[in-house]
């Protein structure tokens, strides 16, 4: 019974089967969005800042959302184990009043980013390594303030988005804070309008804190420096385990992933019809716990945002401890199958996981 599965795109499939797989061959790196269930990546993301980017040669793109923007913000500092530490630190040790507001979680939600960041701030990014932080412009009804309001507003959207998710690029664009000006390698944008925004020590705190503004619980980001005039919040908006043709020429996209369950935008978790496009993800190895690892975990689940409400802070640590101990088992299999030739022989093709 394996902890990890692996899921490759064609092009992916083919590069590993010939060539099998190595550091140099990653161009890009994926973080989605999905708050604590980070917790079940921990070690993996461990694992792959100490052994794998220091044997990198190239310029390699890191891109997220959300929480997978912090997580690829770690990998992009020049000491990543280290800030991969203090994400971990930080995020484990939250703590809101019973009845916590908006006000609230955003202050303690700067205070985890400040940590994050450490003193060396965005002179701390690898000058190799370049950022992509991904976050949702808000138009119209969606730059709402007020809880209730937005709930009434994004229930409309999440109606809206069953229907069809291109109904979505009425209510927000896409912007993307980079730390380069490279574009990254995709084949064509989707239908969200795109606006790429130079990262800078003058908005690097404010694109992280806008890539994390989940709506209704914590404030969006008005005007960030540099970037265009509005209301910014959560990248998950637009991309939650992302949905677009990243295919870079000269190697392939590594994407360890949550669980093998992948979704385009935050509004299509409820829906079982909306998946990713196998087309688009030619290029890609998404690496993830297998659903017999997730199943002996404590609640047979990963961990969510939802424990907040449901656990206390003492049980939900030591629910939250007991995940990131278990999930070094995943960092082992990914180290075996990659140092034993195996890999090639563990690949599941793409499809099962998507349309």
């Amino acid at each position: 019974m394996s902890d990890l599965h692996l899921y490759a795109g064609r092009h992916a499939f083919q590069h590993i089967q010939q060539q099998g797989l190595k550091p140099n061959d990653i161009r890009v790196i994926l973080g989605a969005s999905g708050g604590p269930k980070c917790f079940v990546l921990t070690h993996l993301d461990r694992y792959l800042v100490r052994e794998w980017l220091p044997k990198i040669a190239h310029p390699l793109q890191l891109v997220g959302s959300s929480i997978g923007a912090l997580r690829m913000t770690a990998y992009a500092n020049t000491d990543p184990f280290a800030a991969i530490e203090r994400l971990e630190t930080g995020y484990l040790n939250q703590r809101y009043s019973e009845h916590a507001d908006a006000d609230e979680i955003t202050d303690k939600t700067l205070e985890f980013i400040d940590a994050l960041i450490g003193d060396g701030g965005f002179a701390a990014l690898h000058p190799q390594r370049q950022l992509h932080i991904v976050s949702a412009l808000c138009k119209g009804p969606a730059a709402a303030s007020g809880k209730h309001r937005q709930a009434i507003v994004f229930g409309a959207v999440a109606l809206a988005n069953a229907l069809s998710r291109r109904s979505l690029p009425r209510y927000f664009e896409r912007v993307v804070f980079r730390s380069h000006d490279v574009d990254l390698p995709l084949s064509q944008w989707d239908d969200f309008h795109t606006h790429q925004v130079p990262l800078s020590a003058a908005n690097y705190r404010a694109a992280l804190h806008a890539t994390a503004a989940i709506p209704v619980v914590i404030h969006g980001v008005d005007n960030p420096p540099g970037a265009p005039l509005g209301l910014y919040r959560d990248g998950g908006m637009v991309d939650y385990h992302f949905d677009l043709p990243f295919k870079p020429d000269n190697g392939i996209v590594l994407y360890p992933h949550f669980s093998p369950v992948m979704k385009p935008g935050w509004f299509d978790k409820p829906l079982p019809w909306r998946k990713i496009s196998a087309e688009r993800y030619s290029h890609t190895l998404v690496v993830t716990p297998s659903p017999e690892f997730i199943a002996r975990l404590p609640y047979g689940k990963i961990p969510d945002r939802k424990d907040f409400e449901r656990l206390s802070d003492r049980t939900r640590l030591k629910y939250w401890l007991t995940v990131v101990d278990e999930n070094q088992r995943l960092a082992d299999a990914f180290d075996a199958l990659v140092n034993s030739g195996e890999l090639a022989a563990a690949l599941r093709p793409i499809e099962q996981i998507a349309r």
